[in-house]
């Protein structure tokens, strides 16, 4: 099913499964800004990731000395058992609360709210996580939304750039033959904070930039100055994904990184996720801004 929200800028449809946005158009020009599902491309649109980010070592965790599977990107990720509920025509939120299902998979008494909003021009995108357990609980979370590339005969992807707020030079970590980052690190060209898309920027996997110092990216046509704006303040990770010549672009804020390849699998030893008391709340926003 899907899930409505609009205001007179904007429409938004949200799938009730996994709280997946799956289209947002301007409604004067009815422009796509999101990706149009191919299965035979990739089957996703905008995974909501939580309490995990990429593979898991062995797919699975352990806390206490017991295992718990875990899938790719965590459990809100084609979940169906997610509560909807419209809080306004332009508004609306899916929670997920811990129950003994989720706890086969991660062991902790938690609410998980996703919030969708759009604000003039914009989709905000809230995270509002709480701990509801005894003990202290580590998480990681962030967002996988794929930005179509509109592509023909005349527009091929190296007609699109990825903008950042200024030069930078960026390294990236190296997603490995077994899906887990590795110690090698990958620089990546750039020429005065402009990065170009091409047909292989992608062809070892995601760009995986950690401690990043920026707080938006731009996705834009290379001759025009404006475009979508992805802005994530206060998430210390960022991942930038396609499939090899795939008309779309994913740009990933991460409050976390996937598993090392020499890391250990037990939640309380994972340096870079977060950790919420208990009894306490966390919340992180993403926002996506139509220029």
């Amino acid at each position: 099913m899907l899930h409505t929200i609009e205001n007179k800028n904007l429409i938004c449809f949200i799938r009730s499964v996994g709280a997946e946005v799956r289209s947002l158009k301007n409604k004067e020009t009815q422009e796509e800004y999101i990706w149009q599902i191919d299965n035979t491309v990739w089957g996703s649109s905008a995974p909501v990731l939580f309490p995990a980010i990429g593979n898991l070592k062995f797919n699975k965790v352990t806390y206490k000395g017991k295992e718990y599977a875990m899938p790719k990107h965590g459990i809100i990720r084609n979940n169906k058992d997610l509560c909807f509920e419209q809080l306004a025509g332009s508004k609306c939120a899916f929670t997920l609360t811990s129950s003994e299902t989720t706890k086969k998979q991660y062991p902790f008494d938690f609410s998980f709210n996703v919030i969708y909003e759009l604000i003039d021009k914009s989709l905000v995108v809230t995270y509002i996580i709480e701990n509801k357990d005894t003990v202290s609980m580590p998480f990681a979370c962030g967002g996988h939304i794929a930005y179509g590339c509109s592509l023909d005969s005349n527009t091929k992807l190296s007609d699109y750039v990825i903008e950042f707020p200024s030069s930078v030079v960026l390294e990236s970590k190296t997603i490995g033959a077994s899906g887990l980052l590795t110690n090698n690190i990958r620089p990546v060209e750039t020429n005065n904070g402009i990065l170009s898309l091409s047909d292989t920027l992608f062809n070892e996997d995601a760009l995986v930039f950690a401690n990043i110092n920026f707080e938006w990216v731009r996705l834009r046509k290379q001759k025009e100055l404006k475009g979508v704006k992805v802005i994530f303040k206060d998430y210390p990770h960022l991942a930038i994904w396609s499939k090899p010549k795939a008309d779309y672009v994913c740009i990933e804020p991460w409050l976390g990184l996937p598993d090392m390849e020499d890391e250990s699998i037990d939640l309380s030893e994972k340096t870079t996720y977060k950790t919420i008391e208990p009894n306490s709340k966390f919340s992180i926003t993403i926002i996506t801004e139509i220029e």
